[in-house]
């Protein structure tokens, strides 16, 4: 659940970052809410499947590879993704390794945030249908855990700061917020 909950918020905070245009460090963080999804995915397989936990070693055998990481999850679902999505992991994975100016060279990062909307909508949704039933409803729960610390008086000073409130930033021209089966409250 803890992969959920701070997925949830690199999502958002991606989110905010691409459509403010902030493409060089919204992207990375895709990148990052994106592997915890497919890593999160890769742990209840294992769970589910298999019946055995992943090891620390095994899950830092991926690292920030999203090409090897979507692969795994392609190979155990039973869906069709064309090559669109492998150009956008493609996409991710490089993002990530350009957030240093040894990575710099000419690049055309995606700005829209309509493709990171669309792949973290497909990936949740079909992720928290793995959780056991007794979990599933916490599960549902956008930001699980870390919401949680947004008490009335944290979202005042939010408010108060102008600052936006994670529901306000969600829904922020988020095309694909209907698709999402999660829950706020």
């Amino acid at each position: 659940m803890e992969y959920l909950g701070i997925a949830d918020f690199d999502y958002l905070s991606a989110r905010l970052l691409l459509l403010s245009g902030l493409a060089t460090t919204g992207f990375p963080l895709a990148a990052q809410a994106i592997e915890k999804l497919l890593k999160l995915f890769m742990l209840l397989y294992e769970k589910i499947v298999n019946n055995r936990e992943l090891t620390v070693k095994e899950m830092q055998g991926y690292s920030h590879n999203l090409v090897s990481l979507f692969n795994y999850l392609k190979e155990r679902v039973k869906e069709q993704f064309d090559s669109s999505w492998e150009n956008y992991f493609q996409a991710l994975q490089d993002s990530y390794y350009r957030r240093y100016p040894e990575g710099w060279k000419i690049h055309k990062y995606e700005v829209e945030a309509v493709k990171l909307d669309m792949v973290y909508c497909h990936l949740r949704n079909r992720i928290i249908t793995n959780f056991p039933n007794e979990e599933i409803n916490a599960a549902k729960k956008f930001g699980t855990f870390v919401i949680n610390a947004y008490t009335k008086e944290i979202k005042n000073i939010i408010k108060n700061r102008n600052g936006i409130l994670p529901r306000e930033i969600f829904y922020l021209n988020n095309e694909s917020a209907a698709n999402f089966d999660i829950n706020f409250d």
